[in-house]
């Protein structure tokens, strides 16, 4: 046992002398754009045109053209999701970033998608998604609207605390009301389906605590 023990703190340590020695650092630079990016953007704006000149003549519903709408983006968002990794290998395999979030490091493929693909579909404080996708990455950096559009997803937590407690307890105050005329005034509500519970009897048995529990199902 001390020997195993002598064996992995020697590759403890030597993992810590090659991660000092490597040195891994992020620089802007290191952020390698996806090339396919300009043509799949480019071929999901045209569907996306096509989209609407159906809705505009009465042939799309509105409701159709959103789902349609979003379905366009999705998958042009997850095709580039898909071409990061072969993207690296191809042109930089020892990429920083490229070594710390597909090794499981730092980060995950959604971070780096972000990054150097595209942000995607985004949701409004609704939970309802926006069919105006976010073209560009943070490497690139966001317009105006494209920042104004991901600033619910970045400050979800608070939003929510702010809209969404008081619809929680409308919900739970029109539930009492409903309810408030119904009282139970019988153990046996006159089913032949269900279980009837006892008493609990606690026993010590040492430690820890033994609950039994004296059931009875009813045929």
């Amino acid at each position: 046992m001390a020997y195993t023990s002598h064996i992995l703190d020697q590759v403890k340590t030597l993992g810590f002398q090659q991660a000092t020695a490597t040195s891994i650092s992020l620089g802007i630079d290191d952020l390698l754009t996806i090339p396919s990016k300009g043509w799949l953007v480019q071929d999901a704006e045209q569907q996306s045109l096509i989209l609407e000149k159906h809705h505009h003549y009465g042939n799309v519903h509105a409701v159709e053209k959103l789902r349609q709408s979003i379905e366009i983006w999705y998958a042009t968002s997850e095709y580039l999701r898909q071409e990061m990794n072969p993207n690296f290998r191809m042109t930089d395999p020892f990429n920083p970033v490229h070594i710390m979030s597909f090794s499981g490091a730092r980060g995950n493929a959604s971070q780096v998608h972000q990054l150097v693909g595209m942000r995607g579909l985004m949701s409004d404080p609704q939970g309802q998604m926006i069919d105006l996708p976010i073209q560009s990455n943070l490497r690139e950096g966001l317009s105006l609207t494209e920042y104004i559009i991901s600033c619910y997803g970045a400050r979800k937590g608070v939003v929510d605390t702010a809209v969404r407690t008081s619809d929680a307890g409308y919900l739970t105050r029109r539930l009492v009301e409903v309810v408030q005329h119904i009282v139970v005034r019988r153990t046996d509500c006159g089913t032949i389906r269900g279980v009837l519970l006892g008493s609990v009897d606690y026993v010590m048995v040492g430690v820890p605590l033994m609950v039994t529990w004296s059931n009875w199902e009813k045929q």
